[in-house]
């Protein structure tokens, strides 16, 4: 109950228990944060839409620390490091590349990944699985449960790609089918995509000019050879609208899936396969 009213203070001294009593700063300062708030919403021009976008946030406050918690226990799990979130700027990125990539190093829980994964009824086994903007590995270890040809993680930044070659030595898993696993240090724009069908997969790793940009690159890709299974899924735990438009008018790929959380584009003959 925390710090209720006297009553329930009364109550539970009766029960034997005794609660602390607010200290005067913290009451002070959760008096100021309601003002600055209720100050905010008579500044909105849309009411209606503030108090949705304050739910909105609360509720994904509320869900990222209960993720983070099931990241933790992935990683206890694996004898691996991955959940611990880090501003790109700290581990190698120099500041006038961060925007790039979003800003921050965060891992994607298994319940979206699983969900985007299963959305495509790819036979994994005709597949390179390639991982844009791998982080420290995570997604790769949770595509290692399926039986790829081989993954492949693309990062950028220098010491995330460190930590990611330590997780690939010490990750144990009973679930394990895929051992072909890789760590790769490039820029994903320079970077040269394997031979042969590839399922690429970006959680949230690219900002929109950065994310264009590799969209066009893949499009080029699969135009020249219509005929190679090309298939890209991206996933935001939030909401895939918050990329924009990158989708749109790239000749050879098209949108086959779409979620609020995951959208996947393939060529032709990705998407028959993708049936």
């Amino acid at each position: 109950m925390g710090s209720g009213s006297q009553t329930f203070r009364g109550g539970y001294a009766k029960l034997g228990f005794c609660l602390p009593l607010s200290r005067p700063a913290e009451t002070m300062s959760t008096t100021r944060k309601i003002r600055e708030k209720f100050a905010e919403f008579r500044r909105a021009e849309r009411k209606a839409y503030w108090l949705w976008d304050q739910g909105r946030w609360r509720y994904f406050t509320y869900r990222h620390r209960k993720e983070a918690l099931l990241n933790s226990v992935f990683d206890r799990e694996h004898a691996i490091e991955t959940a611990v979130e880090i501003p790109l700027g700290a581990v190698g990125v120099p500041q006038a590349d961060v925007a790039r990539g979003n800003a921050v190093y965060r891992p994607l829980t298994e319940t979206v990944f699983r969900a985007a994964l299963a959305s495509v009824h790819f036979d994994p086994a005709k597949f390179t699985f390639v991982d844009i903007g791998s982080g420290k590995g995570k997604v790769m270890f949770m595509a290692a449960d399926h039986a790829f040809r081989r993954i492949v993680g693309i990062e950028y930044a220098a010491g995330l790609h460190e930590v990611a070659l330590r997780n690939i030595a010490s990750y144990r898993s009973k679930t394990q089918i895929c051992k072909a696993i890789e760590a790769v240090h490039a820029d994903v724009l320079e970077y040269t995509l394997p031979e042969g069908p590839l399922l690429l997969f970006i959680f949230n790793a690219l900002a929109k000019q950065t994310m264009r940009g590799f969209l066009e690159k893949v499009d080029r890709e699969a135009a020249r050879d219509p005929k190679r299974p090309i298939a890209l899924i991206y996933t935001n735990v939030r909401t895939v609208a918050e990329i924009g438009n990158v989708f749109s008018a790239l000749p050879n790929l098209r949108i086959i899936r779409r979620e609020r959380k995951y959208v996947v584009i393939a060529n032709e003959a990705a998407a028959a396969l993708a049936q």
